[in-house]
């Protein structure tokens, strides 16, 4: 009974050792999904940002960061330098009525403290999602829209790329009473000869 029984577990044993050893599989760095290799910068740009850097070029990093810069610090020369012109014009013409970009950045910040729920500074932003679908419902919504507007031909013939981006924003209060967090924001980047605008 004794041998019996020990055949059985050494047969148990014959048939499921490989199984029970750990499957490895190795992926290349560029097999990864976005997120798998995330950098974080605090000095170098505007505000600090984090980012996966196989999927976003410092350039476009840096098109970002001044971007949500310019809105938090009312800099109208700083989002005039990045802010896609024609989305601009028409938020400050049909939109919102403004007299000129400098009313609408003051309008941008004071939409996000009444969000935030009082005057902010970004510690960080983060790029949590990157996609390039021209057919992905924000990316495409936007599209859309500037080939609407667009007077002389489609805006989307005269781009070079498009991109849509979650953002993740970390802040403190400037009155020094903590600090919070918003998600899913998001931001359209153009890329336009070589030069990238930011639009949300």
């Amino acid at each position: 009974m004794i041998k019996k029984l020990a055949c059985v577990l050494l047969s148990c044993l014959m048939l499921t050792g490989c199984a029970t050893q750990k499957q490895q599989t190795n992926y290349t760095e560029e097999e990864l999904p976005y997120g798998a290799t995330m950098k974080s910068d605090k000095t170098s740009y505007a505000v600090p940002i984090t980012w996966d850097r196989r999927f976003l070029s410092e350039e476009q990093v840096s098109a970002v960061s001044d971007y949500i810069a310019a809105i938090q610090n009312n800099d109208t020369e700083l989002y005039n330098s990045v802010a896609l012109p024609l989305y601009t014009e028409y938020q400050i013409q049909k939109v919102y009525d403004y007299k000129n970009t400098e009313e609408l950045v003051n309008a941008l910040h004071e939409g996000l403290i009444g969000q935030l729920a009082d005057d902010f500074r970004f510690t960080m932003i983060l790029v949590n999602e990157f996609s390039l679908d021209r057919n992905s419902g924000g990316l495409q919504a936007m599209l859309d829209l500037l080939d609407n507007i667009s007077t002389d031909k489609k805006f989307s013939d005269t781009i070079q790329n498009a991109w849509a981006l979650e953002l993740e924003w970390e802040f403190s209060y400037n009155n020094g009473e903590g600090n919070g967090r918003a998600e899913n924001q998001y931001l359209y980047l153009f890329q336009i000869d070589n030069k990238y605008y930011c639009c949300m």
